[in-house]
Order: structure tokens, then C-alpha cells, then sequence
């Protein structure tokens, strides 16, 4: 009787872990998100924006590129667009959407990129000021982000760089030429033209100009990029990944 009792008692459990598998309930503790891009929210177009920061003279953008480079550029362009997602209400990661790279920042002020977001280096306070500018500085070391390189730690109520003040623009680049990179990275190479030489021009010089916006978006910038002094190398090391971000963080938009 009690091997007849042990056997029963068996075959419920085991159909109980059946049931559980078929209707999708987790038998243990669920693995973390790997990356912020798995939040249902993050890749909303609505939220695609151009960080703009100025000068007495110029306009600038934050700009990733695809080979990693961390730039600020005088016009926009697919490689301007940014997104944000928010960790917690002042955490925020930022990342480019036609290079699908973070943008990071080490220990030394140095901005860089990584594909995928570091939690030491690519996760970032953010603060909006009274004059309703945003500043971002690091979550590890408080240093202000900053288009011209200057390095210093934020403190409320002290003085801002003007070029760690950061205004969200208005996304102009029409999305297909967001998704063009993502297309020609999934594309199969036709052995008779290996090169693409038919496709016509490369990615990089039909991605990297200035966009055409529309009427309603036009603003006066000047055409010219910046030179190499907005120009940082990217680094890439392996570090924990950042679990799933879920708050959406505020945004201003302005055209």
C-alpha cells in the first residue's frame, strides 16, 4: 500500500510539472533581462529624438557611428538619432538606433561605445535644470557628459559647461533609413556581385550626410561636420550586462 501511496503521489507531481511547462508557468526564478532593449517600450519610434547641445557660434549633435566613433556633428543624420530608456526615474542608458550602440563613459571622463550596455559605464544620471536644459553624467563617477571634452564632476547648483546642456530634438531621419543598416547586415551576399557593387553607394556615405528635413522641421545648421576634436575611440570590455529597464523616462520635445 504505501509503494501504491508512493507511486501515486509520483505521478501527481510529475503531472503537475507537465502542467506547469504547458502552461507556461515559470518553475523557478526567471534570468534577468540581458540588455535594456528588451523592454516592451524601448524600440517606439515616437521616443526617437537628436540630443542637442550648443555654442555662441553652433549647434552640435550627439552623434555614434558604426565603427564606434563618439562625435558631436553640426547636422543631423541617421547616426544622431538617440534613444532613451530609463533604469529608474533619474538612470537612464542612451543609445544610438541606426548603430545600435550605448554610449558609455569611463572612469577617466572619457566618452566611448559598446553594443552592448555596460552597467559600470553606460548607464547615466539624468537631471533636468530650471532653465529646462537635461544634463547626463556618469552613474559610477558623477563626470557631466560633454560634446567638447571638458571633464567635471556635476554638483546641484554649481555652474554647467554649455555643452553638457542637452536639448531632445524632434527625430527628422525617416525611419527606412534607420533600418537600412539592419537590412544590409542580414542580407546574403550575392556571389555574383560579392561587393555590392550594384547596390550603389556604400552604407557610410549614403548614411553619414546631413538629412533632408522637412518644412515643418527645418532649422538653420551649418553643413560642415565637426573635425577630429569631437571624435572619441571606442572601447568595448566584457562586463556584466544591464537588467531590463522599464520606467520611461520624461521627455521635451522641440522641433
Amino acid at each position: 500500500k504505501q509503494q501504491t501511496k508512493y507511486n501515486l503521489h509520483f505521478q501527481d507531481t510529475v503531472l503537475a510539472l507537465l502542467l506547469a511547462v504547458l502552461q507556461g508557468f515559470p518553475l523557478g526564478e526567471a534570468a534577468p533581462n540581458p540588455s535594456p532593449l528588451v523592454g516592451s517600450n524601448w524600440g517606439n519610434p515616437r521616443r526617437y529624438v537628436h540630443l542637442q547641445t550648443s555654442t555662441d557660434l553652433n549647434n552640435f549633435y550627439l552623434e555614434i557611428k558604426l565603427d564606434g566613433t563618439v562625435r558631436k556633428t553640426t547636422a543631423r543624420s541617421s547616426y544622431s538619432v538617440i534613444l532613451l530608456k530609463a533604469e529608474t526615474r533619474e538612470r537612464i542608458a542612451i543609445l544610438g538606433v541606426k548603430s545600435s550602440r550605448y554610449l558609455c563613459m569611463d572612469l577617466e571622463g572619457n566618452p566611448f561605445s559598446s553594443p552592448t550596455c555596460l552597467r559600470d559605464d553606460c548607464l547615466f544620471n539624468h537631471r533636468l535644470l530650471e532653465n529646462n536644459r537635461d544634463v547626463y553624467y556618469s552613474s559610477r563617477t558623477g563626470i557631466l557628459f560633454n560634446l567638447e571634452g571638458s571633464r567635471q564632476v556635476f554638483s546641484a547648483g554649481q555652474n554647467v559647461p554649455q555643452t553638457s546642456l542637452f536639448l531632445p530634438k524632434k527625430n527628422t531621419v525617416p525611419l527606412e533609413r534607420l533600418l537600412l543598416h539592419r537590412e544590409k547586415r542580414n542580407q546574403v551576399v550575392d556571389p555574383s556581385d560579392p561587393h555590392n557593387v550594384y547596390l550603389g553607394q556604400t552604407e557610410e556615405g549614403s548614411d553619414s550626410r546631413a538629412v533632408q528635413e522637412d518644412d515643418a522641421d527645418l532649422e538653420v545648421e551649418v553643413e560642415v561636420e565637426a573635425g577630429d576634436d569631437g571624435r572619441n575611440v571606442s572601447r568595448e570590455t566584457p562586463q556584466p550586462l544591464v537588467t531590463s529597464l522599464n520606467i520611461p523616462v520624461r521627455q521635451v520635445f522641440s522641433s
